[in-house]
């Protein structure tokens, strides 16, 4: 049976398979549903895509594997086994790759016999990155033919192995565990029998309430009720809530509320208490209804035991985000109050300084403030609250109680953190009247921390007060960074690291020949100069298309080269570090909305680093991290089809991100912290703060917006749009100072 991972497109089986941890439960729990309705797996018809067997038979080696490989990716069975045949493993470099997808394709095709050999002889070899894999994969076989004890004896030594998760949906396999208990249940008799039917009621009970929405918890129900009778199969108020615990770990928000929803009111106190708890856990998780979310958990917090802090404090934070803020500090004070050894109290306190002051009543969010630093010295709220007890002074005009938190901030290192407090120094000094100080200290920032979001505020700041300087400073430190070849040495091609590598991109394997790459990279630096080598391998990941490993490698050895210009061997280390990821893609597409050069990769570089396999904690995909929701409307707008896989398809992701991220831009004035923002946090909120501070100037516009991961976000995408313009255009980004708060009316507001 093909696995519906093929309707997603080119490689997405393989993503599903080997990358993403849990997601192969497609393919094989829909083998595992094949068997029990006892039908043969079937190949899907070739459409003509693959070549003849007479044609492949001609081709190269590694044009074989690839043939073979898109055809599998196409659940094409019957080509890819085509391909499979014609090639003479002994010939390639990556043998063990011919032996996973003939193995994969034979025990998918029901030849579990043929699938047993290939993994075998799998297992044999020495270095491959399937060797965590293979043990599952025999135990699969084992399955498919028949002999359920011995497949369930090697589940059960393979459950707590190390990233288990990888190589298999536990859920599949636990089933598989509590579905050979119920044969045997079944087949033996007296005493014995009894035994075997309650550990085999017992395991697929647990498998229905921890995996609820598994493939096979329907069939897992069906198990029960043929061993147990209907009160077997029957789901209790307190099952539902495990159920809705399980759906709310795996991000299914709405399956979870469904579950809860089933539990009824003439429940006891306890268990009423439980399904609040947690209804509202999941509403808040779920960034909906957060007065309905607070309402529940502030009611049920003083029961909840060793969970009351944390049930009060979201029941708090919930009130908050509904815009109900006097009642957030009033109960954010009362988990101080009552709970205050405990972290839930150290963010609370540095909350109710943080909402008087995202409010404008700067006074009273000094006190709230000042106590974090005082009360909990070594919590990691400190310098935040430093911070804003810094610009709450700052804000009233109190230079003196400003410099004073600002002072310990500007000692602490890194841009956002030393260079924010240098900054806000340098602009105490010039609203004091001491233009000497503060132009003093803009250039020295400009310096230090070339093009960050604080010395691109000082450039603005110079020029404001017609001072010329560049994006390093007045006396920039040469080109410089480590040395790296400019040209590859192609003689380091024979190390069989790279021949195998070389092999896969031949093959069109690009994505596995960055992996190869990846797991050996150390290993080949050692065997070779750092600069050849370094060298040869950004050639080789981006040959691969892989721009991810060469940015991470750029960041890591390029050192001081990203922190002078662009010029000489450091221009090397900044185009790694600064690639134009899926170029083609990108030109064809930013044209949809009002992207310009650079803004995109700028985007994509904070949230992805170029990976299109990228899943964030919020459920963002791809290069372009889009939501799936927001991605659907997007699509309709383009007329696309969409499911959820395709946004692991840098064509789809870009082509969608672009029109999304280009159409927020204009929204906004192509104001890029804007921008930047309401791509982050949702244009609404942006419209609110425009509101409320569009009059400000930039640097107090951002400090003040309220969501912290959106504040830092507009920082960063705007430093990297920066550099990407000064690399690709010589252009010297200028930031605006003024905001223009008049934002475009119109129906993009989610």
């Amino acid at each position: 049976m093909i696995s519906p991972c093929t309707a997603r497109g080119p490689r997405a089986r393989r993503l599903a398979e080997r990358r993403r941890p849990g997601a192969f439960f497609f393919a094989f729990a829909l083998l595992v549903l094949a068997s029990l309705v006892d039908a043969p797996a079937k190949a899907a018809p070739s459409g003509g895509k693959a070549p003849s067997a007479k044609a492949a038979a001609k081709a190269a080696p590694a044009q074989l594997l690839g043939t073979a490989y898109r055809a599998y990716d196409e659940g094409d069975l019957t080509a890819a086994a085509e391909a499979l045949a014609a090639l003479d493993d002994r010939a390639l470099k990556n043998r063990d790759y011919a032996l996973w997808l003939r193995g994969k394709t034979a025990l998918l095709l029901g030849k579990t016999a043929e699938a047993r050999a290939h993994f075998t002889a799998l297992r044999d070899l020495s270095g491959t990155r399937f060797a965590a894999e293979v043990p599952w994969r025999l135990a699969d076989c084992a399955w498919e033919s028949g002999a359920h004890a011995e497949a369930v004896a090697a589940y059960k030594g393979l459950l707590d192995a190390p990233r288990a998760s990888r190589y298999a949906d536990l859920g599949t396999v636990r089933f598989r565990i509590a579905s050979q208990k119920a044969e045997a249940a079944l087949a033996a008799g007296g005493a014995k029998a009894r035994k075997l039917r309650r550990d085999a009621i017992a395991a697929l009970r647990a498998f229905v309430l921890t995996s609820p929405q598994h493939p096979l918890a329907a069939r897992a129900e069906e198990q029960l009720r043929e061993l147990g009778g209907a009160k077997a199969g029957a789901l209790s108020a307190t099952d539902r809530i495990t159920r809705a615990k399980n759906l709310t770990a795996d991000h299914l928000w709405q399956e979870a509320v469904a579950e809860l929803g089933k539990v009824p009111d003439n429940v006891s106190v306890a268990v009423r208490r439980q399904r609040d708890y947690w209804l509202g856990t999941t509403l808040f998780k779920m960034r909906r209804r957060y007065a309905d979310a607070g309402k529940l958990l502030l009611a049920v917090s003083p029961h909840m035991g060793a969970n009351a802090a944390e049930a009060m404090f979201h029941g708090a934070r919930a009130l908050s985000r509904a815009d109900q803020d006097d009642q957030a500090i009033v109960w954010y004070r009362k988990v101080v109050a009552k709970y205050p050894r405990t972290a839930w109290a150290e963010e609370a306190l540095f909350l109710t300084g943080w909402l008087e002051l995202n409010r404008g009543a700067y006074a009273a969010s000094i006190g709230p403030l000042d106590r974090v630093v005082a009360r909990y010295p070594r919590s990691k709220f400190v310098k935040d609250a430093l911070w804003f007890g810094g610009l709450a002074h700052y804000l009233q005009q109190d230079w003196e109680g400003a410099k004073t938190r600002l002072e310990a901030l500007a000692k602490r290192p890194g841009a956002l953190e030393g260079g924010k407090g240098q900054y806000w120094l340098a602009r105490i000094a010039e609203r004091q009247g001491d233009a000497a100080t503060a132009q003093r200290g803009y250039a020295e920032l400009i310096k230090r921390w070339p093009m960050s979001w604080y010395a691109l505020l000082s450039r603005a700041r110079l020029r404001a007060a017609k001072v010329d300087i560049g994006p390093f400073g007045h006396d920039p430190k040469p080109a410089g960074g480590p040395p790296i070849a400019s040209k590859v040495d192609e003689r380091l091609a024979k190390d069989p690291l790279i021949q195998r590598a070389d092999e896969l991109t031949a093959a069109g394997l690009g994505v596995e020949a960055g992996e190869e790459l990846r797991r050996d990279e150390r290993g080949f630096l050692a065997r070779t100069n750092r600069v050849d080598g370094l060298a040869l391998l950004m050639d080789r990941y981006r040959k691969a298309g892989n721009f991810n490993r060469p940015w991470m490698l750029g960041v890591v050895y390029g050192g001081s080269a990203l922190s002078g210009p662009a010029e000489g061997s450091a221009r090397v280390w900044w185009e790694h570090a600064y690639p134009e990821a899926y170029k083609e893609l990108v030109a064809k597409y930013e044209k949809l909305g009002d992207n310009p050069e650079g803004y995109l990769h700028a985007i994509m570089r904070k949230e992805s680093g170029f990976d299109p396999k990228t899943l964030s904690y919020a459920d963002a995909q791809g290069l372009l991290q889009m939501i799936p929701a927001t991605t659907a409307r997007v699509a309709k707008e383009l007329g696309l089809p969409y499911d959820r896989g395709t946004l692991y398809d840098p064509e789809f992701n870009i082509r969608t991100g672009s029109w999304y991220i280009g159409h927020l831009l204009g929204k906004f004035k192509q104001q890029i912290p804007l921008g930047a923002g309401a791509f982050n946090s949702g244009p609404r909120p942006v419209m609110r703060w425009c509101d409320q501070n569009g009059d400000r100037e930039m640097d107090e516009f951002v400090e003040l917006v309220s969501y912290t991961q959106t504040r830092e976000y507009m920082k960063k995408v705007t430093e990297n749009y920066a550099r990407y313009r000064y690399l690709l255009l010589g252009e010297i980004y200028d930031l605006p100072l003024t905001v223009d708060k008049a934002y475009r009316t119109d129906d993009l507001t989610y």
